[in-house]
């Protein structure tokens, strides 16, 4: 009888390692892009990020993807902590695809919020905006522009291409289209991460 209990164990082991998939077969966990906040700060010699504080706008970027894929968070990265709402928007037809509201505890901290994922259709224009008010009280932005002046957008980074900027004064939700093609300057910092298929 005790011999059967080691075997019973040895079967038992061979039988759930069976049960495993081989390392080929797993699914690889492909990477995340965050694209906005990583080409400004990577350009930061060439590109000087300030802050403005009037209000309220809707701050959007005009932007398209490379390649297929999935939009899997909305995020901000504002000089002051609160609630901001973030949206992202169809730009042929205006209207929202995604909206989410992000809690950014830290000034100047990029802070990204899970949203049902959406499909990108690559080279098709999407925007993402944030509002710059929180609890009803405008709050200070981030605005980056070309050291010496000048247009430096459209710029590539990763999969995704941002075209413009584009703003609105406004506090409820609404299209960022007041001001558009803006090539001179970035606002808000509204931020996404991206998963190529």
């Amino acid at each position: 009888m005790n011999a059967r209990i080691p075997l019973l164990a040895l079967l038992a082991a061979a039988s759930l390692s069976a049960c495993s998939k081989p390392e080929a077969e797993t699914e690889a966990v492909k990477p995340t892009e965050n694209n906005i906040a990583q080409y400004v700060d990577a350009n930061a010699g060439t590109i000087a990020s300030n802050t403005r504080s009037s209000g309220p706008w809707e701050l959007g970027v005009v932007f398209s993807a490379s390649v297929a894929g999935k939009l899997t968070q909305v995020g901000t990265r504002m000089p002051e902590p609160g609630m901001y709402r973030v949206t992202v928007w169809d730009f042929d037809t205006q209207t929202v695809l995604r909206q989410k509201t992000v809690e950014q505890s830290s000034p100047d901290q990029l802070t990204l919020a899970n949203v049902d994922a959406l499909g990108l259709t690559p080279n098709k224009k999407y925007v993402i905006s944030v509002n710059s008010q929180s609890g009803g009280a405008n709050k200070k932005y981030f605005f980056a522009a070309k050291n010496g002046g000048g247009d430096w957008l459209p710029f590539t980074k990763g999969s995704t291409l941002v075209h413009s900027a584009c703003y609105s004064k406004t506090a409820p939700a609404k299209f960022p289209n007041d001001v558009s093609s803006v090539k001179s300057e970035l606002y808000g910092y509204p931020e996404f991460t991206f998963v190529a298929d």
